[in-house]
């Protein structure tokens, strides 16, 4: 098959498995000598955040001179995004040469009355096994939506990691922040360390309980950890305090304010592995290691240089002059956006681009994006079935706003309009990764 035809074969897969659970996708696992095991795993969960947390790490350590493969989605603008090694996304050839050896076993696998996997379980399947033929040194694994019955949460992980608890995929996870925590729990294990940015919220007690009851050892890192130094034109500078270590001064690249507390969380992560054997190995101990992970200049050293590093598309990216892209799209990631805004843009008059999808609660997200009093909002719709309709988006828009409403049926058109009227005013692009992707994949 050619890598069109190797796509378009996936995108026909339904989204979701014919049964709940990881039963199936462990059969077709046991056929394939169990590729996830090859390889120590960080298992990544949460509501937003995930794709950075992954992403900061994966930075880290690279620096720290080891090969890691970063399973993470939805991709943006092409499949191939899902898979990389390093900074580097899988070739196109080397996509069809790992779909046609992931399908060999799922062919064996349907002779034996195993189902065909779903989407997400095939994309699973292929980064375990893409992983294992580059015999990475270690593999992080997003979630795709929950955690407890996700198709990743057939790994063994080394630690697991919860970013956020929001309010997203109530149709699937429940609608109350305490249901959707179990969700996400579900990926902690026994005698597994978990990491957990705790906002102090209802998820606090699901998490810390769920780790008593399977015996997991709980680490936690929240906002007073940090502190906000200074916002140049090219960085944000803050401080950490780890509670083992302080980190006088982190940089990232100038961004969205949320990218601080990821960044913590992967600088808390990567502590944490330190004290595994089967990651750092004994050379780490004779630089000034110790069982109590005691960090050396060169960690500190690709610490910093990890998280300048990392860059992740499409979360307050700078595509242009005065123009920004960020994939926020449920309440909590807005309200996040919005922050951003209010202290990074806060005399700049404002215009915003936006589309959503059709489940999510984007009335919420509406109603706190009108706070920030754009000077004229412009509504879109994404390509694909998911994205809600023009005029209802625009009516609600109506309901929260008295100011200047247009609309575009072209993603396109709606975007080079909203550009041609930026002048002296910052473009914000906002509501949904699938937006974020389209515009990107226009190269508008």
């Amino acid at each position: 098959m050619t890598y069109q035809e190797c796509v378009d074969y996936i995108l026909s897969v339904p989204l979701f498995a014919t049964k709940l659970g990881t039963d199936n996708l462990n059969r077709i696992l046991d056929i394939m000598g169990h590729p996830e095991r090859e390889y120590p795993v960080v298992h990544v969960a949460g509501t937003n955040g995930k794709g950075s947390t992954c992403s900061f790490l994966a930075s880290i350590l690279q620096r720290a001179g080891k090969k890691v493969g970063v399973f993470t989605s939805p991709h943006l603008i092409r499949i191939n995004e899902r898979f990389r090694i390093g900074n580097q996304i899988i070739s196109d050839e080397e996509f069809v040469e790992v779909f046609d050896e992931t399908m060999m076993y799922i062919e064996k696998a349907k002779k034996q009355n195993i189902a065909h996997p779903s989407f997400f379980e095939l994309m699973f399947l292929m980064g375990a096994v893409y992983f294992r033929n580059h015999q990475v040194d270690i593999a992080i694994f997003e979630t795709g939506m929950g955690g407890r019955l996700d198709a990743t949460n057939v790994v063994s992980p080394v630690l697991t990691i919860i970013t956020s608890v929001g309010l997203d995929h109530t149709q699937f996870l429940g609608d109350t922040i305490e249901q959707i925590a179990v969700e996400k729990a579900g990926i902690i294990k026994k005698d597994v360390p978990a990491l957990f940015f705790d906002r102090k919220d209802e998820s606090t007690q699901v998490i810390s309980e769920y780790c008593k009851n399977v015996g997991a050892n709980l680490h936690i890192v929240e906002k007073n950890q940090y502190n906000l130094l200074k916002i140049t034109e090219k960085t944000i500078d803050f401080s950490f305090d780890s509670g083992y270590y302080k980190y006088g001064s982190l940089q990232i690249k100038k961004t969205a304010l949320y990218q601080i507390e990821n960044a913590i969380l992967a600088v808390r992560a990567f502590e944490l592995l330190l004290t595994n054997a089967n990651i750092f190995y004994d050379s780490n101990m004779e630089k000034g290691h110790t069982s109590n992970y005691g960090l050396t200049y060169t960690d500190i050293d690709n610490i910093k240089a990890g998280l300048y590093d990392m860059i992740w598309s499409g979360r307050m990216e700078c595509i242009a002059e005065n123009v920004y892209i960020d994939g926020a799209h449920n309440e909590e990631a807005i309200e996040a956006f919005c922050q951003t805004v209010e202290v990074l843009f806060p005399t700049e008059q404002k215009i915003l681009l936006f589309a959503v999808s059709k489940d999510k609660n984007y009335e919420k997200m509406i109603e706190r994006l009108c706070g920030l009093s754009f000077r004229e909002v412009i509504v879109v719709r994404y390509e694909g079935s998911r994205s809600e309709e023009i005029d209802t988006v625009e009516a609600t828009f109506r309901r929260f706003s008295s100011g200047k409403i247009t609309s575009f049926d072209d993603i396109r058109a709606g975007f080079l309009y909203g550009k041609s009227h930026v002048c002296d005013s910052v473009l914000f692009c906002v509501g949904s990764l699938y937006l974020a992707g389209d515009l990107l994949s226009l190269g508008v």
